[in-house]
């Protein structure tokens, strides 16, 4: 059950979404600019950045706006040295922590061999 604050606040965000008849107009470029950012999550193995994470800087290159990259594992500071190097990125957001270097995108034991 949603309170009735929540009621509220969904209602707000309704009337928010709903299509206008006419679109709203941006004052500049420069100004809409300076609303996008993105987020590259970069991949690294023994503290060398994975050269397809560049593909994500790339990206959001193309989006324009600020790019932060993100990158975590044990022994990161070689492969954050290296992505603080490549063209477009503003900040480096590191954690340095092994326990990361087992992270998997996929549970491959879990599901052999019902996949």
């Amino acid at each position: 059950m949603i309170s009735k604050a929540g009621q509220s606040m969904l209602r707000q965000v309704r009337t928010q979404l709903r299509p206008r008849t006419s679109p709203r107009s941006v004052g500049s470029l420069g100004a809409l600019s300076r609303l996008l950012s993105s987020l590259a999550v970069l991949e690294q193995k023994d503290g060398k950045l994975n050269a397809g994470s560049l593909g994500a800087i790339t990206a959001a290159q193309k989006l324009g706006g600020s790019i932060t990259a993100f990158i975590a594992g044990g022994n990161i500071k070689g492969a954050a040295e290296e992505a603080a190097k490549v063209a477009g990125v503003e900040k480096i957001l590191s954690v340095d922590n092994a326990a990361y270097d087992k992270v998997r995108p996929f549970p491959w034991k879990s599901c052999v061999p019902d996949c």
